[in-house]
């Protein structure tokens, strides 16, 4: 039973600090004062109380800024929303009791804000892909276009054809072909032997 109960005191704490952080209303001065209450938690009645001198050895802080935290965990801020809840306060120490009510609504709002967060990442993601120019590994901006090559032909796409200069045409094949002394006319205008008339010995 002891160990059910102290697990169920350190959920209840990890509840409430993971609420508090949440929320908006707590500053990090009221965030320590409620984890020095939460520190000194009678359990499971949820009762504490804390000494000035005690909160500002635990939390670093002043009477003032102890007192004026304080205040607004019992729900002196804005929204109204407390985690003290007083019990007794006559005599020098006063008493009270921790609750948290707001886990739930500490919940959505981190889901909520997480959502928030996705989306202006992704927008910014998007923006960046299309105003980046195209690079290259150097960073240099690629240039996509055509360049020609010296004397090469402008209708041509490709980087490395040529035309043809004009004194070399005598020396294509197609125009002149070699041909073979003695050898009689095949119609074929080439030294190619056809496979059915092998070249006779002489």
């Amino acid at each position: 039973m002891t160990r059910e109960h102290d697990k169920s005191k350190a959920s209840f704490k990890l509840d409430l600090i993971e609420t508090a952080n949440a929320d908006p209303m707590v500053g990090p001065a009221d965030f320590k004062v409620l984890c020095a209450y939460a520190a000194v938690i009678e359990w499971p009645s949820c009762k504490t109380w804390l000494a000035s001198s005690l909160a500002q050895a635990m939390t670093g802080l002043s009477d003032r800024q102890f007192r004026d935290s304080r205040k607004r965990l019992l729900g002196m801020n804005d929204e109204g929303r407390a985690y003290l809840f007083p019990v007794r306060q006559d005599g020098k120490i006063s008493k009270y009791r921790l609750f948290n009510p707001w886990h739930d609504e500490a919940e959505a709002l981190i889901k909520t804000k997480l959502a928030y967060h996705r989306e202006v990442a992704r927008q910014k993601k998007a923006q960046q892909r299309a105003s980046a120019p195209r690079q290259n590994l150097q960073g240099h901006e690629v240039e996509m276009s055509w360049q020609n090559l010296p004397g090469q032909n402008g209708a041509c796409p490709g980087k490395f054809c040529r035309s043809v200069p004009a004194n070399s045409a005598a020396y294509t094949p197609l125009v002149n072909p070699p041909r073979i002394i003695g050898r009689e006319e095949t119609g074929l205008g080439s030294n190619v032997v056809p496979f059915n008339n092998p070249r006779k010995a002489s």
